[in-house]
């Protein structure tokens, strides 16, 4: 979308209108900049680095200290407290649900619950899922179990749980020897971004068919499906499908001992929502997809709608940056334009003349285009905590001022101290995202030509993206195991237990509203609910609204009324509308609880995109 359609006001941009629930913050005191380098490192954690391979765990407070070992697998869900306020458990479950049952071996699925908090009006629970393909949701529990239990009442409990390969489930879904090994390998990844005409479109296929190889090594088996074979000969890999995914939810809600599963997933995990009800539609409770993709684009391995509306969430950071004010925006100028231009022109003062940091703290790096390109990427996905940190390091870009780069030197491609240590511990970084990703879809046959169409056609939606995301096909094209499940109904059901509700943001950078329509309208008397937004799903901007709509459908089960659209509390640059001396007016202080817990979850939540 251009520049001129978003600055034209006429409904595009969230609209600021005082009303009597909005709560208004009380201004920082501590310095912006300490501020935004702690949200820096949040998102550096949660983030999976584009452009590899492998899920990246984010490392657990260090007053939390769980061995997931000491845990015993059972057939039933045993529960064992955990991590202080939580309860931990280790789940068998079927390797493959093709062969009869007790036939092969198993996988040991790794669950951590949030119990709730009241328990006079006991609603069951509520499985979650933050994305990925790869991410954990025993992570996601742990850093925002507690605003998403405020959110949907605390009536209910909140279970993490992660999925076959991924986190502390095993076996894990690794291709690497080591951490260390892994991290040299991501370093030789070059600071190209793809290009048709430069060989790095060569370059990047070769890696991902390197990683391809070590996979099938590591995770295909030895082709024979002895009864009384172990893991590793079946091929751990062949068996970690979301079809398999979506039925380990199926038994867990079992072994809950409740009748119907209720969900609310995130990005890949409203892909894992789709599949579910689906296949099981006549056991939904209360099932929420929010930022969602299109099933049929995932499974056909087609990766081409994803960045329908990536650039509107470009420009919409020229648009707030000047909305703000120079006391808000490092790179405000008298207009969106006018950014838009200096900020082009500090990303060609890069490509021309890379910025060397000898002396950040994890190593000497040099910021590269392509390393503010992806740092711009990531920033999509959460623009309220993101867009002033990014302003900020483009400024220190501009100005030649190595301080704020060598701080976030991790997040600009920088180095590693590198570890001999080889110890086993859960949970564990994962190549999940290729063996879900790719085992789901259709093999790519990879021919220069039919690359070049399908990257053309991507930078047609999205110049700024196409050469970040470029690397989802070439990831499939060098993939090697196939999966012995793959689901292949139709994506859709005439009727399901209870109605499902699908939820995305007006702009979303990876899963468009296009997408999110398209799904609704396949699933019998779905609700669809639109928040006013740019980010990745509805947690990355706060909404009162939103949450009321969502607290009401896990409670009475009541969906928002056809065309809802909800407006958000708090803007990009601009930050929570109102002032100081009116926060306290018209506000129940059930809606600061909740407005709280929202920027929590805009701060903390793990959400990964893809």
């Amino acid at each position: 979308m251009s520049l001129d359609k978003l600055s034209a006001g006429n409904g595009v941009l969230p609209t600021v209108t005082p009303v009597k629930h909005r709560y208004v913050w009380r201004d920082h005191i501590v310095v912006k900049l300490v501020c935004l380098l702690i949200a820096a490192c949040a998102l550096n954690q949660w983030t999976n680095e584009l452009g590899l391979r492998s899920h990246v765990l984010p490392e657990r407070s260090t007053d939390a200290v769980f061995d997931w070992t000491s845990v015993v697998p059972s057939v039933d869900i045993e529960w064992k407290p955990c991590f202080s306020k939580f309860m931990c458990a280790r789940l068998i479950l079927p390797l493959d649900y093709l062969s009869p049952p007790g036939v092969g071996p198993n996988v040991t699925i790794a669950l951590q619950m949030l119990p709730a908090s009241d328990e006079g009006i006991p609603r069951g629970t509520i499985l979650i899922n933050p994305g990925g393909p790869g991410a954990s949701g025993t992570e996601l529990v742990m850093v925002a179990g507690k605003q998403i239990s405020r959110i949907v009442g605390g009536s209910f409990n909140i279970l993490g749980f992660d999925p076959r390969g991924i986190g502390a489930s095993t076996p894990p879904a690794q291709c690497f020897h080591s951490d260390s090994q892994r991290k040299i390998w991501e370093l030789q990844a070059g600071d190209r971004l793809l290009n048709l005409t430069d060989g790095s479109v060569n370059l990047a296929l070769a890696r991902e068919r390197t990683v391809g190889a070590m996979c099938k090594a590591a995770l295909g088996g030895n082709g024979r499906e002895d009864p009384n074979g172990t893991v590793d000969e079946w091929g751990a890999g062949r068996f970690m499908s979301t079809a398999s995914v979506g039925t380990d939810m199926l038994r867990i809600v079992e072994k809950l001992g409740e009748d119907n599963l209720k969900y609310w997933g995130f990005s890949y995990g409203s892909i894992l929502g789709q599949y579910f009800a689906a296949m099981y539609p006549d056991k939904i409770g209360r099932l929420i997809i929010d930022g969602v993709y299109d099933g049929y684009n995932y499974r056909n391995t087609s990766w081409n709608t994803n960045l329908m509306d990536t650039d509107a969430v470009w420009e919409s950071f020229f648009i707030f940056c000047h909305r703000a004010g120079p006391a808000k925006c490092a790179l405000y100028m008298p207009s969106a334009t006018q950014i838009r231009n200096r900020v082009l022109a500090i990303m060609d003062q890069v490509t021309e003349g890379p910025l060397a940091v000898p002396f950040a703290g994890s190593g000497p790096l040099v910021v590269t285009r392509k390393a503010l390109q992806n740092f711009a990427f990531q920033a999509f996905h959460n623009p309220i905590e993101q867009f002033p940190l990014f302003a900020d390091t483009l400024l220190a870009v501009e100005q030649i001022n190595r301080t704020m780069p060598a701080a976030l030197s991790s997040k600009l491609g920088g180095g590693f101290e590198c570890s001999c240590e080889q110890e086993y511990s859960l949970p564990v970084e994962t190549e999940a995202l290729g063996v879900v990703m790719c085992g789901d879809g259709e093999p790519i046959a990879y021919t220069p030509e039919g690359y070049r169409k399908w990257f053309t056609d991507l930078s047609a939606s999205s110049p700024f993206a196409a050469p970040i995301w470029g690397l989802e096909y070439l990831c499939c094209a060098g993939w090697q195991i196939r999966p012995k499940w793959r689901y292949m109904g139709p994506f859709a059901a005439e009727k399901t237990s209870h109605p499902i509700l699908v939820i995305s943001p007006m702009y979303d950078p990876v899963c468009p509203l296009a997408d999110a329509r398209a799904v609704r309208s396949r699933y019998g008397g779905a609700g669809l609910l639109v928040q006013n937004s740019f980010g990745h799903c509805s947690l990355s901007a706060p909404s009162l609204c939103t949450a009321k709509y969502i607290r009401e459908y896990f409670i009475n089960g009541t969906l928002p009324e056809e065309g809802t659209i909800c407006e958000v509390d708090e803007l990009p640059f601009v930050g929570p509308f109102g002032g100081e001396t009116d926060k306290l007016m018209g506000v129940s202080d059930e809606d600061k609880s909740l407005l709280d817990a929202l920027r929590g979850l805009a701060k903390t939540a793990p959400i990964s995109g893809f």
